[in-house]
C-alpha cells in the first residue's frame, strides 16, 4: 500500500504530486474443508497443498495451478475445495479488482 507522495523544496519551484492507488487485499471469508482421499488416508499422508488462485473482482475464485502437491488424490481434492472459497475481492481506490494469491490447504488426519 502506498500513500500520496510529494516532492517539496523550499524554493519557488512548482510542487509535484505523485498519486498512487489505495489497494486493499482480498479477504477470505470461508474456506471449505477438503475431502481426504481413501488412498491418502490409508497411507497416512499429511501435509499442505499450495495452490495459486485468482480471486476475481466478480467474486469467482479460480485455481490457476498447483504450486506444491501431495499426490494420492489430495491435490485434486484441495483444488475442488479451493474453488469453493468465499471471499471479498481486493479493491483499488474502492473498486473491486482481480488479484492472485497462494492458498495453503492443510491435510491432517485427526487422531
Amino acid at each position: 500500500m502506498f500513500g500520496d507522495a510529494s516532492v517539496d523544496s523550499s524554493t519557488d519551484k512548482p510542487r509535484k504530486q505523485i498519486a498512487s492507488a489505495l489497494l486493499t487485499p482480498v479477504e477470505i471469508l470461508s474456506k471449505p474443508k477438503p475431502a481426504y482421499s481413501e488412498d491418502a488416508r490409508a497411507r497416512k499422508i499429511e501435509g499442505e497443498v499450495l495452490i495459486e488462485m485468482q480471486f476475481g473482482a466478480s467474486g469467482q475464485a479460480r485455481v490457476l495451478r498447483i504450486v506444491r502437491g501431495l499426490g494420492h488424490g489430495l491435490d485434486e481434492n484441495a483444488a475442488a475445495a479451493a474453488s469453493g472459497i468465499r471471499f471479498r475481492p481486493a479493491t483499488r481506490d474502492g473498486a473491486a479488482v482481480d488479484s492472485a494469491a497462494i492458498v495453503h490447504i492443510v491435510f491432517q488426519i485427526a487422531n
